[in-house]
């Protein structure tokens, strides 16, 4: 069910990736906006109509069920390339060229609300598979974008100051909140081809969920949009999310997905966050609060280049 709701401005107490700094500036924790009870109300009718699925969701991926790769280890992929040369490239990619542990972000580059959070790499085997990384992924997952080599880590958080929580049972406790991974390609142009594939699942995610019986509430949703990229391409959007059989509309699920383009790569990056505020915006144009996606993005283009 897909609906829009007014909001009014409230004090920030986001309990996922809020306060994001771009390279040369930082922006303190964004102020937040409240739901109105009219979205109880819709979600309420949602539930007496029967339009919901009784029980937890799962993320709709069908994926292949497979655990994530070791992070900062290589997973070959199908056409390992023999070197060719991509859209963009001022020479031949080098044969047997490869993404490792280099290319990933690190703790160092995950930028949480310092009050009370510190980013901390979650082990393999915990949170969702990488071919369920996104709930938008279809069933055949990363496996059809046709990479040579993946590898992937992700990043959960640690409460430093409980007083500061704001929400001490949030269902990310001891989750995964940001899942990335760094896919090696033959050439620039089957990353190219990869990134517009998944750059669509991200379009159309909100229909995606809609047709799965999620509750999309799509004023605070944001479009698949063209970010800045240092070295090359990148696009994002973000999906805000009631998962069916869930009661709660006041506590939306933020999820914001980013494909981030340098030459034969490509770096995936998810950023979950559940609660009544919203991340943040893509637009930093006037220096209003950024969505953490942004600096996943950039410091996605920097590794990649490494």
């Amino acid at each position: 069910m897909l609906y829009t709701d007014e909001r009014t401005p409230m004090a920030d107490h986001s309990p996922a990736p809020v306060a994001v700094a771009v390279r040369g500036a930082r922006h303190a924790a964004p102020v937040r906006s409240r739901r109105s009870s009219a979205v109880a109300g819709v979600l309420a009718a949602l539930v007496l109509a029967g339009c919901g699925t009784p029980g937890p969701a799962t993320p709709p991926d069908g994926g292949n069920g497979s655990e994530s790769p070791t992070a900062g280890t290589s997973t070959p992929g199908p056409g390992q390339g023999s070197g060719s040369t991509g859209p963009g490239s001022s020479s031949p990619v080098t044969p047997g060229r490869s993404v490792t542990a280099t290319n990933l972000l690190t703790t160092e580059v995950v930028y949480l609300d310092p009050s009370y959070q510190t980013a901390v790499e979650t082990p393999d085997g915990v949170g969702r598979t990488t071919n369920q990384s996104y709930v938008c992924l279809p069933g055949d997952g990363l496996a059809s974008l046709g990479a040579t080599a993946m590898v992937t880590r992700n990043f959960g958080y640690e409460v430093t100051d409980p007083e500061l929580d704001p929400y001490p049972k949030s269902p990310l406790k001891g989750q995964p909140i940001i899942y990335t991974q760094a896919l090696q390609f033959p050439d620039a142009a089957a990353a190219t081809a990869a990134r517009a594939r998944y750059a669509g699942w991200i379009k159309n995610c909100p229909g995606t969920l809609d047709e799965k019986g999620y509750s999309i509430d799509t004023g605070q949703s944001l479009k698949l949009t063209t970010l800045d990229a240092e070295g090359g391409s990148a696009q994002a959007g973000m999906v805000a999310y009631v998962r069916p059989g869930e009661t709660d509309a006041e506590r939306l699920w933020w999820e914001s997905a980013g494909v981030t383009q340098v030459k034969d790569r490509l770096m995936i990056t998810i950023s979950l966050s559940w609660g009544e505020d919203t991340p943040g915006s893509f637009d930093d144009s006037d220096g209003d609060f950024i969505n953490p996606q942004l600096i996943l993005v950039e410091e996605s283009a920097l590794k990649l280049a490494q």
